[in-house]
């Protein structure tokens, strides 16, 4: 898989990168194991409810699901189904598997070797989901804040509106915001980097203008509605599996919380530690001891890491054997 990042200009392989995120996540994972109260872990594992589990894990394949739809919607090639399938697949497995946010330079040579994409397209199509993903998440926290704490300061619900409109605003005037970002490479621009800058740049201004279109930008807002009612309703379900007793309410804010936590500036390899802990954070805030909490939390962390992997594996094992060692699109 070394050349699937050719021509992203990223050296994704940095050795301090690696180390770095490889310890941040064994340290911050070590001492949330350490809290483990194993009788407690003993229990949960006999009393987990299986079916919501499974019913989770569903959600997540979902999730994989309109992830290659989302794909396909924005590529402007001809590239089938089946490809935005493995694109989406082989995505998901390097958000678990690479450190702080490569996931998302994969994703861009996953849709170049996949789709058919230029390099600045592929940008163009993770950008407009990343930004979709975040007004939708943001709506969502709005949501629970104003339904769960009736008492909430008037001021932070404002403020997440303004937040919500702030990426919307972003969405509206990408092509006017990235044009004043670039301007200073513009006296540089016969030099390496910033020419592919700017060259990147200059291709997801034209994707904007030209095939981002009122219709393709109302389907993307669709798909990332069901996309973000399957990875919360994931979430909600794995942990009433977990934790019967809390309610849909109280399970939709965990789900929040955890993921936004991949917004946190810890290099970590896949979030693993920082999602861990934001589970146990949310648990403790709940009122529940620090060793019940991160049984739970380690609990809920492994089912939602089953679903990715159970998605792979059928994506790329079951519907396509050939594809066990990614290929081509055009061979």
């Amino acid at each position: 898989m070394a050349n699937e990042f050719e021509g992203t200009g990223v050296t994704w392989g940095t050795r301090t990168l690696w180390v770095t995120s490889v310890i941040s996540s064994l340290l911050l994972l070590a001492l949330i194991v350490a809290q483990v109260d194993w009788t407690a872990a003993g229990k949960l594992a006999k009393t987990i409810n299986y079916f919501w589990a499974a019913a989770g894990i569903a959600l997540q394949m979902l999730e994989g699901t309109i992830t290659a739809l989302r794909f396909r919607l924005l590529s402007r090639t001809q590239a089938n189904f089946r490809d935005c399938l493995r694109a989406s697949a082989w995505y998901v497995m390097f958000l678990i598997a690479l450190p702080v946010r490569l996931g998302e330079v994969a994703g861009i040579a996953l849709i170049v070797r996949y789709l058919g994409e230029r390099t600045g397209a592929a940008a163009a199509s993770l950008l407009f989901q990343r930004l979709f993903d975040l007004i939708f998440l943001v709506a969502a926290l709005v949501v629970f804040c104003v339904s769960a704490f009736v008492q909430m300061s008037l001021l932070v619900v404002v403020a997440l509106v303004f937040v919500v409109l702030g990426l919307v605003a972003i969405v509206v005037f990408l092509e006017h915001l990235l044009a004043f970002a670039v301007r200073p490479l513009l006296v540089r621009r016969k030099q390496k980097w910033p020419r592919r800058i700017l060259r990147i740049v200059l291709q997801v201004r034209m994707v904007r203008r030209h095939h981002m279109d009122r219709m393709r930008t109302i389907k993307l807002a669709a798909l990332t509605l069901l996309k973000w009612i399957a990875t919360l309703g994931a979430v909600v379900v794995v942990v009433i599996a977990a934790v019967p007793n809390l309610s849909p309410t109280t399970a939709f804010g965990i789900g929040i919380v955890y993921n936004l936590s991949a917004l946190i500036p810890i290099q970590t390899v896949g979030g693993f530690g920082i999602s861990e802990a934001a589970l146990l954070g949310s648990f403790g805030w709940l009122g529940y001891p620090l060793g019940i909490g991160a049984s739970i939390a380690i609990a809920i962390r492994i089912v939602l890491l089953a679903g990715p992997l159970l998605f792979w594996l059928i994506v790329i094992v079951v519907l396509d054997r050939r594809a066990v060692t990614p290929t081509n699109v055009n061979e």
